[in-house]
């Protein structure tokens, strides 16, 4: 069973690695801005000059590069060589003028996506940034590469762990030399994240040049190979294309909120994407290539994703009640290590409302992934496409509706005040109210999370209805969440207890009794309920300190 997992492992470990590390960068940087409009402004740098990474990194490299690379790598090395090389020339060169437009074009960019910000120095800032950190994002995409090589070449605990340089670089500057205000540090952070990004692709070369010594030598574009990439590929991005359409359409959406909005959601992204990434991307990112390799046998393909769903709803499901139950304490903890914090009680309140509310279809978008995948392995690229358009439409619509009605609401004190206009007919706030510093918080990103849960829902339910005819099997019905079902009302029990008695406890040690032990419960129950992921898990813990994982792979 370990040999089985073990690409999981690695993925799994890698991601860990990076993410933990991401999630040190993403508290020692953002609590220096707090909720202030260099804070906002460096939220937004990072969204826009993303669209080149999301546009052809890893989730397009994923789907279309790694199915095709997968099935030659064994047969015909020569020719997979050839297909890696030519990618990643097609890939510099169409990621070079679009990193010159990004730099060039930085400000009326910047200025077209914030245009309902009435803030000048958010503006100004993203900006800077957006243009700092634009070179650096093209030179992601490259890394996304050696991803897709690696990964097929099943070596997966690299390319997942690179990122910890990226991240480390960031941190270094932040406890580097003193800074004289907000936007110096951002433009630091900026400068350390283009050189850190190339750090990260230079140490996996050494890895794909042993992967296949044929990568580099000859490139080919009129391989049918080659074709049959950049087929599925625009499929897929025209799904991801999507993906970016409505950040962008939450990010302008986001300007016409309160002041706070975009670093409130920034903040709670980092840790909701983090069980994202841990437990739905390491299933999925080693499964693809073995889904790939079965080809049309859909037995096993259907075993491999019912297995895969169990796994990611085992972990996804704690991780809502944890984040929508004790989401304040937990983002207090992790805050409360870090010496300058520029969060205050209602800040943190309204990140942690925001995260519980995109916490809500964390098991719909984790499942989702998985499903993705398997329709990728298929050679279907076109359905997740199709799906994610009218997902994004809906996350855009339900979040705008909801954005404009929760912005009506504020914290002040610690307490959500203005609940009697909350049906109020649908109307943004004054922009005189909207750029003010010295006004309470509000809690329009709260809408906008909300709406991203539920086209995460819409796409998962709507992702499954089409897989089942082609597999001809129950594997995706919620049968196999059954078991989780005792041991999640066990653990929201004790924590709907444990939270009032730990009130006046420091939020470390209140986190540690409320959901280490609630997680605790929720592990031991689902154990004795028989799911695979808890038993491999108890297993692991009762395991003697020398016993070795199995990390080859």
């Amino acid at each position: 069973m370990i040999k089985k997992l073990s690409g999981t492992v690695a993925v799994s470990l890698g991601i860990l690695t990076s993410r933990l590390v991401g999630l040190v960068r993403e508290v020692v940087v953002r609590v220096n801005y707090g909720s202030t409009p260099v804070g906002d402004g460096y939220a937004a740098a990072l969204r826009i000059p993303n669209l080149l990474q999301n546009l052809l990194g890893e989730g397009v490299l994923s789907a279309s590069f790694i199915p095709v690379y997968s099935e030659m790598v064994d047969n015909d090395p020569r020719r997979a060589g050839r297909l890696a090389s030519t990618m990643f020339v097609f890939l510099t060169v169409v990621s070079l003028p679009l990193v010159l437009i990004l730099v060039v074009f930085a400000g009326p960019i910047t200025e077209l996506f914030l245009f309902g910000n009435q803030n000048t120095e958010t503006i100004e800032t993203a900006t800077v940034l957006t243009r700092i950190m634009a070179p650096g994002v093209g030179v992601l995409v490259l890394s996304a590469w050696s991803l897709g090589v690696l990964n097929s070449h099943r070596r997966f605990f690299l390319p997942y762990a690179a990122p910890v340089v990226w991240s480390l670089a960031q941190i270094a500057v932040v406890f580097g030399p003193e800074y004289d205000t907000l936007r110096t540090l951002a433009i630091r952070v900026a400068w350390a994240a283009t050189i850190g990004a190339v750090l990260q692709f230079t140490i996996q070369l050494p890895a794909i040049r042993s992967s296949n010594p044929h990568i580099g030598l000859r490139i080919d574009f009129g391989d049918s190979a080659f074709g049959d990439v950049l087929r599925r590929m625009g499929s897929v991005i025209v799904g991801r294309g999507s993906a970016q359409l409505s950040a962008f359409v939450d990010l302008m959406l986001a300007g016409f909120l309160a002041f706070g909005a975009l670093t409130a959601l920034g903040t709670a992204q980092v840790f909701y994407l983090l069980p994202i990434s841990l437990f739905a991307m390491s299933v999925a990112a080693a499964e693809l290539p073995e889904l790939s390799r079965m080809g049309s046998d859909l037995d096993s393909v259907a075993d491999r994703l019912a297995a895969g769903l169990q796994t990611i709803a085992f972990f996804m499901v704690f991780t809502t009640l944890a984040f929508v139950l004790a989401g304040r304490r937990i983002l207090g903890a992790v805050f409360s290590l870090v010496p300058r914090n520029g969060f205050d009680q209602d800040g943190l309140i309204l990140v942690a409302l925001v995260l519980g509310s995109y916490s809500l279809g964390l098991l719909a978008i984790g499942s989702s992934r998985l499903v993705q995948n398997t329709f990728y392995a298929l050679g279907d690229a076109s359905t997740p496409a199709q799906v994610a358009i009218v997902r994004y439409g809906i996350s855009a619509l339900v979040g705008f509706v909801l954005m404009l009605q929760f912005d009506r609401l504020f914290i002040y004190d610690g307490v959500v005040t203005g609940l009697n206009q909350l049906l109020s007919p649908l109307e943004a706030l004054p922009s005189e109210l909207r750029s003010r510093e010295d006004l309470p918080l509000r809690l329009g990103a709260v809408g906008l999370a909300l709406g991203a849960a539920a086209g995460g829902w819409f796409e998962f339910f709507a992702l499954r209805d089409r897989l089942l005819p082609v597999l001809g099997t129950s594997s995706l019905t919620m049968g196999r969440w059954r078991p989780l079902v005792l041991p999640s009302l066990a653990s929201t029990l004790w924590m709907l207890v444990s939270l009032p008695l730990t009130s006046g406890w420091h939020d470390i040690t209140s986190t540690i009794v409320v959901v280490g032990v609630g997680g605790c419960l929720y592990v031991a129950i689902s154990a004795h309920n028989r799911v695979a992921a808890a038993r491999i898990v108890v297993d692991r813990l009762k395991r003697s300190p020398g016993t070795s994982v199995d990390m080859s792979r």
